[in-house]
């Protein structure tokens, strides 16, 4: 460890002593009234304007830096739709960095098509840092959930139980518009279920996020970009689309946004009716101390689970200077699951005969409901750079749920083979959120820039469950069931985050402290478990270009995993009488420190090799009762030790002028390590991920896509996983002036992308087969309507961040 503290900091000192090789151009760029533009295009060219220098984009402010400029005379341009074009010859820079006075750009006289507005970007592009998936220029993506795109992303993986993995590493921090979302598990999944595709605009995936990131998530982040308007004045756009799989989905969503000189605001609503199914086929077995079987299971469970959400989100920002915006954002949300089963089972003896049947009829009702808010300040202290921005965020999620099972048992002879179980539950939750945070950027001489930050935040969650049971006469307490768990959390985190480039070289040290306070208390048991730590978690980012096509990278960092709030509240959630899903209070955080290098040709083709260890992994298992006979209980344990070791690949390639592919591959190896249910497991297996998305512009302004993902057999912790693949077609077409958009795709169209899988420990094995409802077919037309001169939104990322995956309800 000191190692690692020492090294950055003489780095520091060496980097800050360097000399300079090259230089930078910086500049502002405004709209006739003296507003910044974002977004718009810098292009630095040769005297003779036929060889691209650099370019680069406008942030917030409008301001841009043309970096490792190298002495002499240049063209420039600068380009946004809506605006006329800006261009300057001789543009020399010598011995010293260059600053270009504020460019105006007028307005562009001409009305623009629509057609022109509306470029299409690269369905997947590929970033040194990142790769970002263009979710609304996506035809086989219209009429998908949020859960459902992440699935065909590259380098993500979605499983059986719904839990989302980039290149094969759990431990994924989900955002929605940088915001970290609370919900996790099955609620995570069930709020990304009733998201619809058509309120989404990119996915960005980052695998090696850096210190100015909350240290939580080891495999990543995954951040979710809802659509936000581009245009002036008034606009907006509505959204309906129908799927028919085994069951109907459909959808329905409506975005109204208005933009002046010195306000931006919008507001966005979103319906969703869909019904999935999950059939799931059990064979158990129980083995004796001489591995001789005693007693196993074969059952057939069958849930219908309709899900019918109500989502909006509004953000108002208002300009109080050229320097200074502040702003405030919210959502509010409700979604209700009303979960039907039918499980039907059977009890055999060792010599497979049949002892007796149960069949249990329940249901389960869940209404999520949520809000949240956020206050944002962004200050620009002068042209240089220099800045600071504020959030504070409040988020309150509730969640109030009933199970009603009833459970028939009888002999092989149909006759009574012992009186009816009834089980009924009602659990109340409420999980609150509060935090601030605050960052400062200070750009330096010679390339240089220093980022520092601080964040607190504070969480409670409440959780009260109550069972009650009966085989006759009247519901009674369960008080072995029944708990009420509080749960209380407070981290306070510090950051610094150190720039430096040379000509065509850069380097990036962070170091991130987090100290945590975390009270798990079981009041119906008088327990209360306490834990405090302090963490360092640094970070060192490395490019340079070694030829003329050719970057290469390295990052190195330490990450934590928290458990979600979910994954430790004890509550038990029952598929049957003989199988329940619940937490684990004394789950301990995992640790992982991170390696990838990575080579880039051509700035677009990304090649990557990636090592990491982590240490208490939390991984969820399928396994026997530790306290009950012929119970088996799915929760989440902490393995000893999970050794990663990965190459991965992201490779857009322009076919013909018609056809383009994005190809993207994870090959891995994850050997796991550790003992559960008084096993011992060290076990590992190769595995690869296939992504490929073919792209055609067809005649009379028809577009298809056909995209193609495939999942070998692979390993995660006991469970041995069997292979999954899916092929998906899609077809577009723009009408009413390209104001309109129709979309018709066929998803998983060979209904392959289906789990399956084998976990073994001692004296308990166990095999599944999972049939979804992931083959349909799916209308959707969207259209667009009002003022289509562009200018960009500014975009938030609240304090909230790091705890927004991490409570027990859903709703976006």
């Amino acid at each position: 460890m000191k190692n690692l503290l020492f090294t950055p900091l003489i780095l520091l000192f060496l980097l800050m002593n360097a000399d300079c090789y090259a230089h930078s151009i910086r500049g502002n760029v405004t709209d006739p009234e003296g507003q910044p533009i974002v977004s718009a295009n810098i292009i630095l060219l040769s005297a003779k304007g036929d060889v691209l220098i650099k370019s680069t984009l406008t942030d917030n402010a409008g301001d841009f830096v043309l970096e490792n400029i190298d002495e002499g005379t240049y063209d420039l341009k600068v380009t946004m739709l809506g605006y006329k074009s800006y261009a300057a010859d001789d543009v020399k820079v010598d011995d010293k960095d260059l600053t270009i006075s504020t460019i105006q750009m007028g307005l562009e006289n001409k009305k623009l098509k629509e057609a022109t507005v509306r470029g299409v970007r690269d369905l997947i592009e590929v970033r040194a840092d990142k790769l970002i998936v263009n979710v609304e220029n996506s035809i086989v993506n219209s009429g998908a959930t949020a859960l459902e795109v992440l699935a065909r992303s590259p380098n993500v993986n979605v499983d059986q139980n719904d839990n989302i993995s980039i290149k094969g590493k759990s431990g994924v921090n989900v955002m929605i518009d940088g915001k970290r979302m609370v919900v996790s598990g099955t609620d995570l999944a069930n709020m990304l279920k009733a998201m619809p595709s058509e309120s989404i605009s990119k996915i960005e995936i980052i695998s090696n996020p850096g210190a100015k990131y909350d240290a939580a998530g080891t495999a990543g982040i995954i951040n979710i970009v809802r659509k936000r308007s581009k245009h002036m004045g008034m606009n907006g756009s509505v959204n309906v689309n129908y799927g028919q799989g085994v069951y109907p989905k459909y959808s329905a969503g409506l975005n109204l946004n208005y933009r002046s000189k010195k306000i931006s605001s919008y507001i966005s609503y979103n319906y969703a009716n869909r019904q999935f199914f999950n059939g799931l086929k059990l064979d158990r077995r129980f083995y004796n101390s001489n591995d001789v079987e005693q007693f196993s299971y074969v059952q057939d469970n069958f849930l219908k689970m309709p899900i019918i959400s109500n989502n909006a989100s509004f953000g108002l920002d208002y300009t109080l200077s050229k320097k200074t915006v502040i702003g405030v954002a919210g959502t509010v949300g409700n979604t209700l699951l009303n979960t039907s089963a039918n499980n039907s089972s059977m009890a055999l003896n060792g010599a497979k005969e049949a002892l007796y049947d149960f069949r249990t009829i329940g249901n389960s009702d869940r209404d999520y409901n949520n809000y949240s808010v956020n206050g944002n300040l962004r200050h620009n202290i002068n042209e240089k750079g220099e800045k600071l921005s504020i959030d504070i965020d409040y988020a309150r999620y509730t969640n109030h749920s009933e199970q009603n099972f009833d459970t028939y048992y009888t002999s092989p002879n149909g006759t009574l083979y012992q009186p009816t179980y009834y089980m009924q539950s009602d659990m109340n939750s409420i999980t609150q959120i509060r935090s601030a945070k605050a960052d400062y950027s200070l750009p330096l001489k010679n390339k240089t820039s220093i980022d520092v930050g601080a964040k607190v935040s504070y969480v409670t969650s409440d959780n009260e469950p109550l069972f009650y049971e009966k085989t006759t006469g009247d519901f009674t307490l369960d008080i072995n069931r029944s708990n009420h768990f509080i749960y209380r959390e407070n981290i306070n985190a510090g950051y610094v985050n150190f720039n430096k480039r040379w000509d065509k070289f850069s380097l990036q040290l962070g170091l991130r402290t987090e100290n945590t306070n975390v009270e798990a208390e079981q009041v119906t048991l008088d327990s209360l478990y306490t834990i405090n730590y302090t963490q360092l978690f640094p970070s060192i980012a490395v490019q340079k270009s070694i030829a003329k096509n050719h970057d290469i990278g390295l990052t190195l960092s330490r990450r934590i995993q928290r458990p979600n709030y979910q994954q430790l509240n004890p509550f038990k959630f029952f598929i049957d009488n003989t199988t329940y899903k619940e937490g684990y209070p004394y789950l301990m955080p995992a640790l992982t420190y991170s390696a990838e290098a990575s080579h880039i040709f051509k700035k677009r083709f990304t090649t990557t090799l990636s090592y990491s260890i982590t240490n208490d992994n939390i991984t969820e298992v399928i396994q026997p009762s530790e306290t009950e006979d012929s119970i088996t209980v799915q929760t989440n344990k902490n393995l000893a030790r999970v050794h990663y070791y990965g190459i991965s690949g992201a490779y857009p390639i322009q076919i013909t002028k018609w056809w383009s592919n994005v190809a993207s591959f994870t090959a891995y190896y994850a050997h796991y390590m550790g003992n559960l249910a008084n096993t011992n497991l060290s076990n590992g297996s190769p595995a690869i991920t296939i992504n490929t998305s073919n792209n055609f512009n067809l005649p009379k302004g028809f577009r298809a896509e056909v995209s193609f993902w495939y999942q070998s057999r692979q390993i995660y912790g006991f469970m041995d996983l069997k292979a999954m693949w899916m092929l998906n077609l899609g077809l577009q077409k723009n009408f009413l002036k390209n104001k309109m958009t129709v979309r018709l795709n066929a998803q998983d169209l060979f209904w392959e992308g289906l789990p399956s899988a084998f976990s073994e420990y001692e004296a308990y094995q166990e095999s599944f087969d999972v049939k979804r409802d992931t083959r349909k077919v799916v209308l959707a037309i969207s259209y667009r309507f009002g003022n289509q001169t562009v200018r960009p939104a500014r975009k938030r990322r609240g304090g909230a961040s790091d705890e927004m995956k991490r409570v027990g309800n859903a709703g976006s």
